[in-house]
């Protein structure tokens, strides 16, 4: 992974985060995620760069940075979950913000989860979800032994792994979404979690703190909701045929692993209804989000600071 910092800082300084089309070094989006944008740029086109919200001193940017460490740790020796090489460079930008990159080797986008859900076969669509929940049973029997003291969280979604087949049946998924690293130690969430509320409209943070943070945060520390989460996103996918088999795939492993009188099996009623409910508040979010911006920086003419996403089909 070769990364030039001195063009990534002048990338930064020349960077319109809300019409990002009009930046000094235009930015090729990779993808939209509810802290960050995944993005990578024509003179590196081998890295994908996650710029993380303005952190208010140098020391909040240790405390994070010492916080994905750890989770990285975490998953690989806990839950034996291979995690993509990473590497991060701070700056102090010409407005006087202390910024955070981090950066990734760029995956192949056809081996993306997702991807593969779209064109994959029905072989490859049991190997992945099998291979997952390997991984999150070894989540959950850490988080039930040691359930008083730590806590390891998840976003299980499929557009979180790149699956490099080797034969239909033999892959080893690489997880790359740790730029939220999800772990609670004594029932405490180690991510300041504040930096969730940072992008969220000035008149919302409030309620969001008070009414949605925690429960947003305890559903991926439930392997049951992580479960659902991800066959959920199958909506998104337009993949909605594959359900069913999905449900099979995780209902099965659970009776053949006798987990099933400690996870409830899954139905598909309830993975409809949380889809619908899910992509209605983040539908609602985004919407806001938008006229924050619009407020922002037509109306007072300040500064925006994070990239939005166009129209999302769900």
């Amino acid at each position: 992974m070769n990364v030039d910092a001195n063009l990534l800082g002048e990338f930064e300084n020349l960077l319109n985060p809300a019409f990002p089309e009009k930046s000094g070094i235009l930015p090729e989006i990779l993808g939209y995620g509810e802290i960050s944008t995944t993005f990578s740029m024509a003179a590196m086109r081998d890295v994908a760069f996650k710029r993380m919200p303005p952190f208010g001193n140098p020391d909040q940017i240790t405390a994070y940075i010492k916080a994905v460490r750890t989770y990285c740790a975490l998953l690989r020796d806990v839950c034996g979950i291979r995690v993509s090489d990473y590497a991060f460079y701070e700056f102090f930008n010409r407005h006087e913000e202390h910024i955070l990159y981090v950066a990734q080797p760029r995956l192949p986008q056809g081996t993306i989860g997702h991807n593969v859900l779209k064109s994959g076969t029905r072989q490859q669509l049991e190997t992945m979800i099998s291979t997952i929940m390997e991984r999150i049973m070894r989540l959950f029997k850490f988080n039930h032994e040691n359930r008083q003291k730590e806590s390891i969280g998840l976003d299980g979604q499929l557009s979180n792994w790149s699956f490099q087949f080797s034969g239909e049946n033999n892959v080893d998924p690489v997880y790359f979404d740790i730029t939220t690293p999800l772990y609670r130690v004594n029932g405490k969430e180690q991510l300041d979690t504040e930096i969730f509320l940072k992008s969220c409209p000035s008149f919302l943070v409030w309620l969001v703190r008070w009414q949605f943070l925690d429960e947003v945060l305890d559903r991926y520390h439930d392997v049951r909701m992580i479960l659902i989460d991800m066959v959920a996103n199958f909506h998104k996918e337009g993949r909605e045929d594959l359900i069913e088999n999905a449900l099979l795939i995780i209902n099965s492993y659970l009776k053949k692993e006798n987990l099933d009188k400690k996870i409830q099996i899954l139905e598909k009623s309830e993975i409809d209804s949380y889809y619908k409910n899910d992509a209605f508040i983040w539908a609602l979010f985004l919407t806001l989000r938008r006229f924050d911006r619009f407020v922002k920086t037509k109306i007072f003419r300040q500064r925006y600071n994070f990239i939005l996403p166009g129209k999302i089909s769900r």
